[in-house]
């Protein structure tokens, strides 16, 4: 009896091992049927070419394993050509191409030129300084003052070490409210005293010098200028609105600024005859002779670069030439140290300007590394377009810290690349990228004998005549490689060229694989629904029944 009941079990748990394995075989075979039907009809019906040519009946095993091997290595191929577009459209390259080879100068605007004494102090008019030209100066404290100012002569950023004479002078602190900019401008030749009468010619037209030369600071202090904004009237003019490149400002008279030039060659641009400084308005003992300093460059900034000298007596040849290069809009999504750039609207410089432009954050720079070691600026040497009250210009006893920590001012340390260059020697070290917008200004200067002239004086007199050497730039844009719509056409090219498809196609496919699996999935069951339903009543029926024999069974041999 033990024994039918054992039997009678192991049959049903039988039953229920094939009931089950039977589910899962009709399970895989059900999903291995949809997918088949997917497949069919992805190759069937999508628009990418050589599918179709894998399941058609008419197509030998040959050509059908052909068409599967070519159809994936076009795949593989489209993939890595994707792939290698997203990494260039994701590194964000930048190119720069010609856009023209012809760009006119009477577009760009003609750049500043600046004149400088070899000596910025006339010796003649420190010696005619009195107690009534220095207010709270007796005559006991005038030989001090005259100290001071011949230190100023030649002096230049970086050259500091002028200063060092003024250590043995007791009364540097009884003259420390004296202010240097206005001594300095008291003691510098006027404008009528530098140029010869009816010296100046612009753009072909005679011109009062002195009504288109204006007073201008620089990093070698109180010079005279031609077209710059930094010049004292064009920073009371234009003010903190300086800096943008191919914005114009007027004067009271409607000239606009910077000015333009309409041609090329001599007599085109500017042309002055100057009267350089005599030996005898030289300080005693000063190292430097009767010439002029100039210095060029961008009319929107400040000066600052390399100077030319030109001897007395000699004729300056000066052709400017440079080619323009700026960045397109979109590359503005690009972070300012990606594309290594500023734009005009994206950061501003310490000199109270709105707009970046690389020369004064360079000037800016210098200027706050003479604050931060010594606590004040040479007034003279920074022309600030915005009012700063907050920075304190140096005083007399000022002038000896510039001179023990000169060596910070005269050793320039790249901030790019600084390994390169002595990390035990301190210098200048300023983050100043260059301008996405950028006129490039590079003169040539050509020196000859001044022979001919018409105006007196001209054996010890300078000519210089600053002016295009063309007519024309080249324009270099430069542009992202791949932008977003370039990267959308790069996809849609490697598909195409690759599988002959288009954005359809893969629409397509996103459309087969989830619409058309479920349409597939819900038209393939396991079974009819009414057998399955069959099956499992049938199911309960045989499992009923044999629990109930069984229960059966167990009363019966219970009987004793």
């Amino acid at each position: 009896m033990m024994s039918t009941e054992q039997t009678s079990v192991s049959r049903r748990v039988e039953q229920v091992r094939f009931r089950n394995k039977s589910l899962r075989a009709s399970g895989v075979k059900r999903r291995a049927n949809v997918w088949k039907n997917i497949l069919d009809d992805i190759c069937d019906q999508c628009s990418l070419h050589g599918l179709n040519h894998i399941i058609r009946d008419d197509r030998s095993t040959g050509e059908k394993v052909f068409w599967t091997m070519t159809v994936m290595c076009a795949i593989l191929f489209a993939t890595y050509a994707i792939i290698e577009s997203w990494n260039t459209y994701d590194k964000s390259s930048i190119d720069t191409v010609v856009e023209t080879t012809f760009l006119s100068y009477t577009d760009i605007a003609f750049p500043m030129l600046v004149i400088c004494d070899s000596s910025r102090v006339d010796w003649k008019r420190v010696t005619q300084l009195t107690e009534r030209d220095l207010p709270g100066i007796d005559s006991n404290l005038l030989p001090a003052v005259k100290k001071v100012l011949k230190t100023f002569s030649v002096l230049s950023y970086g050259d500091f070490d002028e200063f060092e004479e003024l250590s043995n002078v007791t009364e540097l602190s009884k003259i420390n409210h004296l202010n240097l900019t206005e001594l300095l401008l008291k003691v510098m030749r006027p404008c009528d005293d530098v140029f010869l009468p009816k010296g100046c010619w612009w753009n072909f037209k005679q011109v009062n010098c002195c009504e288109i030369f204006e007073l201008q600071r620089t990093e070698f202090g109180l010079c005279h200028s031609f077209n710059s904004d930094f010049s004292e009237y064009g920073r009371v003019r234009v003010g903190e609105n300086s800096g943008l490149i191919g914005t114009y400002w007027q004067t009271e008279s409607g000239e606009f600024r910077p000015r333009k030039s309409s041609d090329k060659g001599q007599w085109s641009g500017i042309r002055a005859h100057i009267s350089p400084i005599t030996p005898e308005q030289i300080a005693p003992n000063v190292n430097a002779k009767p010439s002029i300093r100039i210095l060029m460059g961008e009319p929107r900034g400040a000066p600052l670069g390399s100077d030319m000298v030109v001897m007395a007596g000699n004729f300056g040849n000066i052709n400017v030439w440079g080619d323009r290069i700026y960045n397109t809009q979109r590359t503005k999504k690009l972070k300012p140290k990606q594309r290594n750039c500023y734009f005009g609207d994206e950061s501003s410089t310490g000199m109270g300007t709105n707009y970046y432009l690389r020369r004064n954050c360079r000037t800016s720079c210098y200027l706050f590394h003479m604050i931060n070691h010594c606590g004040c600026y040479i007034e003279a040497m920074f022309g600030f377009m915005k009012q700063n009250d907050t920075l304190r210009p140096c005083n007399a006893e000022d002038l000896l810290c510039l001179s023990k920590k000169n060596q910070y001012f005269n050793n320039y340390i790249p901030f790019e690349q600084p390994s390169f260059f002595m990390k035990d020697k301190p210098g200048l070290k300023c983050e100043c990228m260059p301008d996405c917008i950028h006129q490039m200004y590079i003169p040539e200067l050509t020196i000859a004998e001044h022979t001919v002239s018409t105006i007196d004086n001209s054996s010890s007199s300078i000519l210089i005549d600053l002016h295009f050497k063309q007519s024309a730039c080249i324009l270099y844009r430069s542009d992202l490689i791949l932008g977003w719509l370039d990267l959308l056409v790069s996809f849609g090219g490697c598909a195409g060229l690759f599988l002959g498809g288009s954005l359809l196609s893969f629409i397509e496919l996103i459309y087969f694989l989830t619409w058309r699996v479920y349409y597939h999935w819900r038209r393939t069951p396991l079974k009819s629904d009414k057998s399955k339903n069959n099956k499992k009543a049938k199911g309960r029926r045989i499992v009923t029944d044999t629990w109930t024999m069984d229960d059966c069974t167990n009363s019966k041999t219970s009987i004793p």
